[in-house]
């Protein structure tokens, strides 16, 4: 590398070190409720979905603007180029004025149309804002867990190492005392050290998620979080019942809006083809007022009119008029509407049927798996009892603590899969997140 470069490099360096060590860093305890209000206050896309759902909003509340009057006023000056010149032929005033006011209305039945569209499309967009809401809080809730799945794997890991130390330092004393076999000591000693780079990986692992999950949330980097939350949460969780009532989707929702919108798509192109436009028009004009007249100025000219009118379109007499045939269209688009929806309803109901056996399937594996831990735990407590009365070898021990570790690694999966598996069901049946664990769901 370049010296000027490696030296430009390092003053950036240098000079970035203040700014990061400046900002002073915060800790929090947080549950996954608190976690996920501080991401729904901190995230970005939230922010840019409240812009478009005001934008909505918006357009909602003035679709009516097309009937609002149209107002235009003006005022006239003449003055004649004779009049500059002078002479016996030049004009008998010097200048003329004049004002006129004009006011205007139209109405057409594509008004309802209109406004009817503005309130679909804000319906839209709200169920959009709320979809996009809860896309961003079950991501913060499955990231929670994981974090903690990650956590508590850590614990695992320290604990068998305390446990493979424990039995290395006991293997070394009777080694050093002639009681064990140079092999057995190197054994554990190689058991034992086997096991460190497995916890500095669990806890590589756990720090790298937990910096992500920070970013999500929108804290520093240095921020120290702590999660009060365990998967032991969802060992107490009864059969998940729900009762049909209280299912709702987002996507059902949209296509009633889709269908909703062909329907309004239909009216508007009757309208189109049959309906009259009314249009009215008020004009005043008062002029003209002379200046510089020689004699008795003639009196200003007022006047005002009032104008209605009404146009019929005929095209929709014709039965292979366009009209006509947009009206055609938008009737196909409504059965297509029509079709989606009730697949859309087919597909939500498989949805949660499918979820709600996952989740039996998830509860009915963790009641095995707690089984098979108390197995390998007895199963170790026994192995290390005779160990130490010299009727089982050390292979056979460091066998059954790593038949332990590995159930509970398993069941703390298994239990991480429920509580995916719960997560994604209340996502997908539009309940409240967590209603589940708090028995509101059913």
């Amino acid at each position: 590398m370049d010296k000027s470069v490696f030296k430009a490099a390092f003053v950036a360096v240098v000079l970035a070190v203040p700014f990061f060590a400046g900002a002073e860093s915060k800790k929090y305890i947080l549950s996954a409720d608190e976690a996920v209000e501080i991401a729904l206050k901190n995230n970005v896309s939230v922010k840019e979905n409240e812009i478009s759902l005001a934008a909505a909003l918006r357009a909602k509340n003035h679709s009516w603007n097309s009937v609002s009057p149209s107002l235009s006023a003006g005022a006239s000056a003449a003055i004649p180029v004779d009049a500059l010149c002078g002479g016996e032929q030049s004009s008998d005033y010097g200048a003329a004025f004049g004002v006129s006011a004009a006011l205007s209305v139209n109405l057409s039945a594509g008004l309802y149309t209109s406004i009817q569209g503005a309130k679909i499309s804000y319906e839209e967009s709200k169920i959009s804002f709320d979809e996009a809401l809860r896309k961003i809080e079950l991501s913060v809730r499955k990231a929670y867990y994981e974090l903690i799945y990650a956590r508590e794997n850590i614990e695992l890991q320290e604990e068998n190492l305390k446990i493979a130390k424990t039995q290395y330092e006991n293997n070394l004393t009777k080694y050093n005392s002639g009681r064990l076999s140079e092999v057995d000591a190197l054994s554990a000693e190689v058991n034992y050290k086997s096991k460190i780079p497995v916890l500095e990986n669990a806890r590589t692992t756990y720090t790298n998620a937990m910096d992500s999950f920070k970013q999500v949330l929108g804290l520093m980097i240095d921020d120290e979080v702590e999660l009060s939350g365990s998967l032991e949460d969802f060992l107490f969780l009864e059969e998940v019942k729900v009762e049909p009532e209280n299912l709702q989707s987002s996507t059902v929702r949209q296509l009633e809006i889709k269908l909703e919108e062909a329907k309004n798509s239909v009216l508007e192109k009757r309208f189109s083809a049959f309906a009259p436009a009314l249009s009215a028009s008020f004009k005043w004009e008062d002029g003209k007022w002379y200046a510089g007249y020689d004699g008795s100025a003639p009196d200003p000219k007022k006047a005002a009119s009032l104008t209605l009118s009404a146009s019929i379109p005929l095209d929709g007499i014709l039965p292979w008029s366009s009209k006509n045939d947009a009206i055609d269209s938008a009737l196909d688009s409504v059965k297509k509407a029509e079709l989606d929806l009730d697949d859309g309803r087919k597909t939500f109901l498989r949805t949660v049927n499918s979820y709600l056996r996952s989740i039996a399937q998830s509860q009915e594996a963790v009641r095995y798996k707690q089984a098979n831990v108390e197995l390998a735990r007895r199963t170790y407590e026994m192995t290390f009892e005779s160990y130490n009365r010299g009727t089982k070898d050390l292979l056979t021990l460091q066998s059954a603590n790593n038949t332990l570790l590995s159930a509970q690694v398993t069941l703390n999966s298994e239990i991480l899969t429920l509580a995916e598996n719960i997560l994604s069901f209340e996502q997908a049946a539009g309940l409240e997140f967590g209603s589940l664990m708090s028995g509101t769901g059913n």
